[in-house]
């Protein structure tokens, strides 16, 4: 008799109820089916995880919880195509369960188990080889698999305040989508903070998410008080000062908004001479003087951003400091490091094509890498790239 790995409770862990219903101990059985088929090399906790999720996954699908066509709506909405990474081409089924999902709950599982600086190829051929091997399974039980009424249209609408908040607690960090993202901190983060913090693959808010779920039924979640956000306002005085920052920047670089300074001493003349700050220690950032180059960008209601020791990274033509070696090592760190970039000014690199040269760890791919830059920036950084 196969040793049980994985239980009732590990199952329910995922799931917005308690009590367990009949088609509980169905997909426990699938998941433990789908954990035996997991090359024994990986990790068990990581093998537990991908078969909780992908039989979730086939759960979604057949009961019509429409968290996975939510990511594949959302992922169009952004990128014009279902999935990241996976071109599936014209074989894709909306709907119903497809290998490149599979893979992608693989290569995304496994990712956000893995030590910080070593990346998973989303490509690889063991990646692939797992999917292929679970995805089998889900299409030999696809019509047999029983349905879990409970999750039919569930976030179409909610029985109350604490029903409403019961769905939006479940869904930012326990559905089987969003639980690898977020499970480092969804014990730590008050609700009120769960409704500011983008969660899941796409780094999207709860709102987002339910606009998704919801769609013409989002009206009646605009009762939910916090839900539907509005950015704070800038005060008056800051909105100035920062409106004479991105004047004196413009004016001092012939209308770019982006700058490249080699060296601290490059840096503080530009503060002083071209921004007009103080020439002292408050305003001339000393504590700067041990980096190698800055990359500066002007906003006209945020100011100015900077990131330091970036420059070889950015394929900018009007970049002096640019260097493609460098930039095929380390320009993928601006997707996946938090902090090492200023969101709007990695948004903007992004958006203008200027980490061209930015390579997939160990393997290269560039092309995958310049085709799914946003995508993998959201997926790793999340806040840190869609916070403020």
């Amino acid at each position: 008799m196969k040793k049980q790995h994985i239980f009732l409770n590990d199952w329910l862990d995922i799931h917005p109820y308690i009590n367990a219903l009949p088609s509980d101990f169905y997909f426990v059985k699938l998941a433990n089916r789908l954990f035996e088929e997991l090359d024994e090399r990986t990790p068990e906790d990581v093998r537990t995880n991908i078969a909780l999720f992908v039989a979730a996954y086939l759960e979604d699908v057949i009961s019509g919880l429409g968290l996975w066509n939510a990511f594949v709506e959302g992922h169009r909405r952004l990128y014009g195509r279902n999935l990241p990474f996976y071109d599936a081409g014209g074989n894709y089924e909306c709907g119903c369960i497809n290998v490149e999902d599979v893979r992608f709950i693989i290569w995304y599982t496994c990712q956000k188990k893995m030590k910080r600086g070593i990346y998973l190829d989303p490509l690889s051929v063991e990646v692939s080889a797992e999917a292929d091997k679970l995805y089998g399974i889900l299409d030999e039980v696809y019509d047999d698999a029983p349905e879990n009424p409970l999750l039919e249209n569930f976030f179409g609408s909610f029985d109350g305040k604490e029903d409403a908040l019961r769905k939006l607690d479940w869904l930012f960090g326990l559905t089987y989508l969003t639980c690898p993202s977020m499970s480092a901190y969804v014990d730590d983060i008050s609700f009120a903070d769960k409704l500011i913090v983008p969660a899941g693959p796409l780094a999207l808010f709860l709102h987002e998410w339910i606009d998704l779920l919801a769609g013409e039924n989002n009206a009646v979640w605009k009762q939910v008080e916090g839900l539907y956000w509005k950015e704070p306002e800038i005060p008056e005085d800051v909105r100035a000062r920062n409106e004479e920052m991105y004047r004196n920047f413009v004016e001092g670089t012939n209308g770019r908004r982006i700058v490249y300074l080699d060296g601290y001493d490059g840096l503080k003349a530009f503060l002083t001479g071209v921004l007009k700050w103080p020439d002292d220690e408050g305003h001339t950032l000393p504590q700067m003087k041990q980096s190698r180059n800055f990359v500066l960008m002007a906003e006209p209601e945020k100011g100015i951003l900077l990131a330091k020791d970036v420059c070889e990274y950015i394929a900018d033509p009007l970049n002096p400091i640019y260097n493609k070696a460098e930039a095929e090592r380390h320009a993928f760190r601006l997707l996946v490091e938090e902090t090492l970039c200023p969101p709007d000014l990695l948004a903007y690199c992004i958006g203008n094509g200027y980490l061209s040269d930015a390579s997939y760890p160990r393997v290269g791919r560039k092309e995958l890498v310049a085709g799914n830059a946003d995508f993998i920036a959201r997926c790793f950084l999340l806040y840190y790239y869609r916070g403020d």
